[in-house]
């Protein structure tokens, strides 16, 4: 039975589409085009933007003039332009935090391609790495809303705290300070149960997903990009693997890919549906 008063939800299913090809054992980032193409990335091999099909074969390939240094995410604009995460920092000591911007992959033909380069640090990080307690600055996870990027942090504190924090910055190539927007509490499990690990906002802007290894957090009824400040409802996944991708298809419809870990558990591309009522949540 459903129900939208609280604060969860019960399990929801994710239907297997296809396996990934060991070249996406470790797919990293997952965002569709206008045209309904999918395109993901892995992390820390080669620096490639990889064209999926429906049941999670390659079609084509980009090559990207730059290092595949943890590129952890991807995500795109309104136009069509997609920006590429090179945030990852498990030691939190990263001082050469990168997103790269590229045209809309659909229509690019060169053989290499050199994209534009967003530049940032956090800030309110003062030491690399910080204490423990403080070790909140790793990313795997971001979106694009009006002309800005918005990154959501994978928490690593010790003693572990649950919070996620949002960082803000322009979407056009320079060198920033990302703004530390908001934070959220999202639970009292360890790590693997509570951190981000991906992120989506739905065509319509209504729907902020947060992604962990086996439940989404969905964010609803919100106002401009006061995203955590909304309706917050945890669904609970039907399987714990390293899920790291996840895009909209429609605005109750979603991709997720995850990660081959010890060559048996993920390695697939699926389809997410949310609940039929789950446009009444506002009303």
């Amino acid at each position: 039975m459903v129900c939208w008063c609280g604060v969860s939800y019960a399990q929801v299913d994710l239907k297997v589409l296809g396996s990934l090809p060991p070249v996406l054992k470790e797919t990293s980032g997952l965002a569709i085009t206008k045209n309904g193409n999918l395109w993901t990335i892995v992390d820390g091999k080669y620096p490639v933007l990889y064209n999926l099909s429906l049941t999670g074969e390659v079609k084509k390939v980009i090559y990207l003039n730059h290092k595949n240094q943890d590129w952890e995410e991807l995500t795109t604009d309104d136009t069509g332009n997609f920006y590429i995460g090179s945030f990852g920092n498990n030691k939190n000591d990263r001082r050469d935090l990168k997103i790269f911007k590229l045209p809309p992959p659909d229509s690019i033909t060169e053989n290499f391609l050199s994209c534009g380069v967003i530049r940032f640090h956090y800030a309110d990080q003062k030491s690399f790495p910080p204490p423990p307690q403080n070790m909140n600055y790793d990313m795997e996870a971001m979106i694009h809303f009006n002309n800005h990027l918005y990154l959501f942090s994978k928490n690593r504190t010790r003693p572990f705290t649950g919070y996620t924090k949002m960082y803000r910055l322009p979407d056009a190539p320079g060198d920033y300070v990302a703004e530390l927007a908001d934070s959220v509490y999202l639970g009292h499990g360890t790590m693997l149960d509570t951190w981000v690990t991906g992120a989506a906002l739905s065509p319509d802007k209504k729907t902020l997903l947060l992604l962990s290894h086996d439940k989404v957090w969905l964010f609803t009824c919100f106002t401009s990009d006061r995203f955590l400040k909304g309706k917050m409802t945890t669904l609970q996944l039907n399987n714990f693997s390293q899920k790291e991708g996840i895009c909209f298809k429609t605005n109750t419809e979603l991709y997720v890919t995850d990660e081959l870990t010890h060559n048996i558990l993920g390695g697939n591309l699926y389809m997410l549906t949310l609940p039929k009522n789950f446009g009444e949540v506002c009303k």
